[in-house]
This record gives C-alpha cells, structure tokens and sequence, in this order.
C-alpha cells in the first residue's frame, strides 16, 4: 500500500467554499424544527455513489464499490463536517483502565491513539487481586454505564447516517491492514531483552502494558482509528459521540468499545445475567458500537474493521428494518466463504449473536455463534483482548480493500523455527495465489526464490511497507523462534488462557 493511500479527511476549507451555499441551505435545515424537511435536506444531500450504499445496505443485494477509486466521490464528501470545538480528531484516546503506551513506527500512520493513564507510569503493572487474580492468565473485564440512544425520526434520516458511517469506514479500511504480526514481534523481543529480570513468561506478562501501534493494528486499534475518523458526524448527528459508548478522561478523548465472545457453545448459559459471566470469558475481540433508536425502536449500528467487513451492521431489536441481512464475510480462499448474520439474543437485549456460517468445497458447512454484549462498554479492550491476541498461537498480516476484501497477507502458527511454515498471498488474475515456505528460509542469505520474493515484495506493498522491512521482520520472526523455552512458555500460555472457557455452562 503506497504511503500516499495513508490520508485523512480531505481539505474541508476547499469542500466549504465549493458547498459553501448548499452547506447552509443543510444547517438551515437541521435548525428547523420541521423534522420531515431536515430528514429530506439529510437524504437527498447525499451523493449519486450514497444512494448506491443506501441501497446495497438495504436492498436484496449487497452492491459496493469495486475500488478505491470508485469511492473517490464518497471520500469528498467526508468534509462536509468538522470535529466539534475542544473535540481532537488526531486521537482517538483509548483507555484500557491501565497505562498502555503508544509508540512510534516509521510506516505512514493513520491518527494516534493515546491510552496513556498519566505520565507517570511507573505503577501502570500494580495489579490488584480483585482486577487480575494470581491464578488466572487475563484481567477480569470491565464494564461501564449503558449509553443514551442516537435518535433518527425516519428510515431516511437513519439512511443518510448509514451512507456517511460506510463512507468513513471505507477510507479506514483502505488505510489500514489488520497486523497481529508486529506486535507479536515487539513483545517476543522485550521479554527477551529483559527475561533476566523476570521468572518466566507469565510474569512478564503481567507486567507488560501492551501498545498501539500506528499502522500496526489489531480489532482493538482499529475500533479506535475508526471512532476518531467518525467523530465529525457528530456536527450531523448531534449526539453521536454519547451512543458511540465514549468517554472522556483527563481532558482526553477516551474510547470505549462493545466486547464479543467467539465461538459460544451454551448461548442461553452465556447470556443469562445482565453481563457476560466474569470469570469463563476471554473477550477476544472488540467492535464499535452505535446504539441508535429508529422511529422510537431500539437497535445498534455495529462496525467490526477488525474482521474486515465492509459495511456498518444494523441490527433491530425487533428484526424489522433497518435490519440489516446476511453479510459476507472476507476469506483469504477462493474456495472459502463465509456469511455473518446478526440478531437480537431473543432472551436477552443486553446481547447480539452473530451467526458465522463457513463453507468449503466438499465439505459441510461449518456454523459458530458468537456474542456481542452490547448494553454496556467494554472497558478492558487493551488489558485483555490486545494482551490476549499476544500470545494467540496464530499470527496474521492482511491486506485489504476499501470494501474489506482481503488483498494480500501473510499467516503463520507460533512454532519453533524448524517445524514453522508461513504463508504469502496476493491477488493474482482476480484469485488469491498462496506461497508457502519454510520459515527458516529468511535465515539463508544464499538462497532467493523468485516466487517467494515477489510474494514479499506484493505482501509489503499492500499493507504499507517497504520489501526490505517486511523481509526484515521475517527474519526477526525467524531467530526468535529458533528460541526453544520461549516457544514452549507462549504455548503453555496460549494454552492456559484458551482453559478458560471450558468451565463455561457449569454449576
């Protein structure tokens, strides 16, 4: 990805004086107090290429963009809002309930997502027993207080929000890749440098406060990055940063989330308190959250950037529309599909399943559900799903369009060197074409595969870096996985976190 597709909002002062009389024709609209001319002036204000997202989201098929250039007129129209006074558009501010820092990377970056507690830091690892138990591998989560609604009076009104919300998730999901990889690798190679000063692994564990990288992030980073680009709709959307789960702290912006449990398999069991039970759940991934009223009807506006998909998610509490229908999900196999479906947990509006289907060729479909707690945020985005996904013995860096179709990447087990294979892909005549190799071929400078090169070079370019820094940190990967105890102390670790869900649905 060229350094030149890392871009922000487009120039508003150009935007203001080229709109300057429709923009006030807009405004004049939304002072009125005659709701069904400001729902008018708010839908048809949208562009011919709105109206196509509009009816993709809602109509019988899920029509989208072919590519960024496709979208360049969307792109514009971002600029149609300006973050309100007092309001920092260049953070995000996530906070974890913990110190977890943020530190600086040479890859173009999108805006930066401060999680500092204070300055000082110096007690930022002093957990206390009743928020991280000795014996248990993760923090207990934390939750905070339920969020008023964003209210729309018509269909229209909603679709003109779900038309700006897609725009500014698109541009997000083309600037960013997912990159569990990166942060892997800055762990791996701080508790090496420091393992003198430590027991074992898991005591570093406890102590390491895990940071957000720019341009290097996972669901939790990528939540954040999304919440700071959609923060100027607030100026549209009065109200909007309340229902987006936000709160502040210490004069920072600060970003809460809405928590998801994976693969869930007593869904009634799960869902039968007011909060996901405290001690059998992992929380590894993360989403954003809306929580919207349409026509005096509850639901939410979820946004998930963390699994690629590609449009904002309606989900109504009675199933009616807006609701959104069945989702597409986005593979790295031509002969792989997945569809996401969402609904309200029929008893329990504090939860939203999110039904995966998964098919492959020749075999029977593959169904999972997931929960999505959503009448509370989520507190322990960093503390728990970024520290988890550390030592998760799978490592992912994806590539993808501004649709969320996944481009290139690179996929690899956490495994000693020798035993260790990783996969290349890119996009080659419309087909994803996969390169496997040995993990230890990045330690031969002797030897050059023409295939594996210029699936590297295909992989950096698409997610931002250059072909030397990716070979670099595949060499990196390489050396520190020829460490046969750190290996072993990540599996045992990765291991005793997954134990914690086993005891889910017992008495």
């Amino acid at each position: 990805m060229r350094a030149d597709k890392y871009r922000h909002f487009p120039d508003t002062e150009t935007y203001q004086t080229n709109n300057l009389q429709r923009k006030h024709q807009l405004y004049a609209a939304m002072a009125s107090s005659n709701m069904k001319e400001r729902d008018e002036i708010l839908y048809h204000d949208l562009t011919p290429t709105d109206k196509v997202v509009v009816e993709g989201s809602f109509g019988k098929r899920l029509r989208w963009a072919q590519s960024c250039s496709d979208i360049s007129e969307c792109c514009s129209g971002c600029s149609d809002v300006r973050p309100l006074p007092g309001f920092s558009t260049t953070s995000s501010g996530y906070h974890s309930g913990r110190g977890t820092s943020v530190v600086s990377s040479d890859a173009p970056a999108g805006p930066l997502l401060d999680v500092s507690d204070s300055e000082d830091d110096d007690d930022d690892s002093d957990w206390g027993e009743d928020e991280w138990p000795l014996e248990r591998p993760l923090p207990l989560p934390e939750w905070g207080c339920e969020r008023p609604d964003l209210k729309f009076s018509s269909l229209q009104h909603y679709y003109g929000f779900v038309a700006r919300a897609t725009r500014v998730l698109h541009v997000a999901l083309d600037n960013h890749c997912y990159d569990s990889f990166s942060n892997f690798l800055t762990f791996s190679k701080e508790y090496l440098a420091s393992r003198g000063e430590y027991d074992d692994l898991m005591e570093f564990y406890r102590d390491y406060d895990p940071p957000l990288v720019p341009g290097r992030y996972t669901c939790v980073g990528l939540a954040g990055d999304l919440a700071t680009r959609l923060s100027p709709l607030e100026v549209l959307y009065p109200g909007l940063k309340d229902a987006t789960y936000q709160t502040g702290l210490m004069g920072t912006p600060s970003q809460q989330r809405v928590s998801c449990e994976e693969e869930v398999k007593d869904v009634d069991w799960y869902c039968s308190g007011s909060v996901p039970p405290n001690t059998t759940n992992l929380k590894e991934h993360v989403m954003l959250c809306v929580r919207v009223s349409v026509c005096g009807r509850p639901g939410v506006m979820l946004f998930d950037p963390g699994y690629h998909v590609g449009q904002p998610v309606t989900v109504m509490e009675d199933g009616l529309a807006p609701q959104s229908g069945p989702v597409r999900g986005s593979t790295a196999r031509a002969e792989v599909s997945r569809t996401f479906r969402y609904k309200y947990q029929p008893n329990n509006p504090a939860f939203v399943v999110w039904e995966v289907t998964e098919e492959r060729e020749g075999k029977p479909p593959l169904r999972l559900s997931n929960l999505i707690h959503i009448s509370r945020p989520f507190l322990s985005g960093v503390d728990i799903a970024e520290r988890r996904n550390l030592v998760y013995g799978f490592k992912t860096l994806l590539g993808r369009d501004c649709t969320g179709q996944l481009t290139c990447g690179l996929y690899f087990p956490v495994r000693e060197c020798a035993k260790t294979s990783v996969t290349l892909f890119h996009v080659v005549a419309g087909r994803p074409c996969h390169r496997r190799t040995p993990l230890a071929y990045f330690l031969d400078e002797g030897v050059v595969e023409e295939d594996v090169e210029v699936a590297v070079a295909e992989v950096a370019e698409g997610t931002g870096r250059t072909r030397e820094e990716l070979r670099h940190s595949l060499v990196a990967l390489a050396r520190l996985l020829q460490d046969g105890d750190f290996v072993k102390q990540m599996t045992e670790l990765d291991k005793c976190i997954a134990d914690i869900v086993k005891t889910q649905g017992e008495t």
